[in-house]
């Protein structure tokens, strides 16, 4: 497999979108590391650690990678709570299956635009949702989710099974 970057120095953080991957050579580093977009600057995938908005690179390349059809699974889920400050740590139990909860992070560029910038939509335990997402978790417990959208609310069935547990 042969990668053509076409650019160095600093990334135009402002110019991508949130949570837009790259693939980066540092001059400190042997080998290419993949990176994240976030609030704050760039998050190192699979390796912890943040790197600042304005650090230059000997080469840099924007990236999406989609996963295979196999990988994603499409669920309904009951929200159980919301992380109103980020799209990470919301967690979900499965609609056909309430005592299996999930954690998730949303990657839905235009559910997180609607919500957390835009401040369109509103969520409250008990909403349903379906949901196009990873069927396993990444290294940090999540499943990532990447289109959900709202199609109900069902307070008092949600209520009652959480009695019953």
């Amino acid at each position: 497999m042969e990668i053509k970057f076409t650019h160095t120095g600093a990334i135009p953080y402002d110019e991508f979108p949130e949570y837009q991957e790259f693939l980066i050579l540092r001059e400190c580093e042997r080998s290419p590391l993949f990176i994240c977009k976030e609030d704050d600057g760039f998050r190192i995938v699979d390796g912890g650690g943040y790197i600042g908005r304005l650090e230059e690179f000997i080469a840099w390349e924007p990236t999406s990678i989609t996963l295979p059809a196999l990988a994603l699974a499409t669920k309904r889920l009951w929200l159980t709570s919301a992380n109103l400050l980020s799209p990470r740590g919301w967690v979900f139990s499965f609609y056909e299956n309430l005592r299996t909860r999930v954690k998730v992070w949303i990657r839905d560029p235009q559910f997180n635009r609607d919500f957390f910038t835009e401040q369109k939509l509103s969520v409250s335990p008990g909403d349903v949702f379906e949901a196009t997402m990873a069927r396993s978790s990444r290294g940090c417990g999540m499943h990532e989710v990447y289109k959900i959208c709202r199609i109900g609310n069902e307070n008092e069935k949600f209520r009652e099974l959480l009695d019953e547990l």
